[in-house]
């Protein structure tokens, strides 16, 4: 295991709105993040699991969304129906959707903001270096 302290940011243009992958740790092909939302007046937070390739593929689909303004990119945590995913609306509005914990726990949020498509070249860069870590 190796631990890693990086946080991951969507960059909103507002402070009712967050979406916040805090990294914890590294086993083999899989992260540990501690994902933290925030809509309107609700925030949720609970750990996320995701493997490497799983994160590549996200990026990847962050990235043809950006340059067509169309389509969606999803993420799904491995140890729950936790998820993340973003949707491309008319006229560069990206709607940020998902879920925070799993619907068997004792807690959950479900949440859904409105942001636009300058958030996603910072927030894909972020994620990608943090793909440069190597479990050894």
């Amino acid at each position: 295991m190796i631990e890693i302290d990086e946080i991951i940011d969507l960059q909103t243009n507002t402070s009712t709105e967050r979406l916040s992958f805090a990294t914890q740790y590294l086993v083999y092909e899989n992260f540990t993040f501690n994902l933290i939302v925030k809509s309107s007046n609700f925030c949720g937070e609970s750990h996320f699991c995701v493997r490497r390739n799983e994160i590549e593929g996200f990026c990847t689909s962050l990235s043809e969304i950006y340059s067509a303004l169309t389509g969606s990119a999803i993420l799904c945590d491995n140890d729950s129906d936790g998820f993340v995913k973003f949707d491309m609306e008319r006229d560069g509005h990206l709607t940020v959707s998902g879920q925070v914990g799993g619907s068997n726990e004792d807690h959950s949020l479900r949440f859904k903001f409105l942001t636009d498509q300058t958030c996603i070249p910072k927030f894909t860069q972020d994620f990608k270096k943090l793909l440069v870590n190597q479990y050894t």
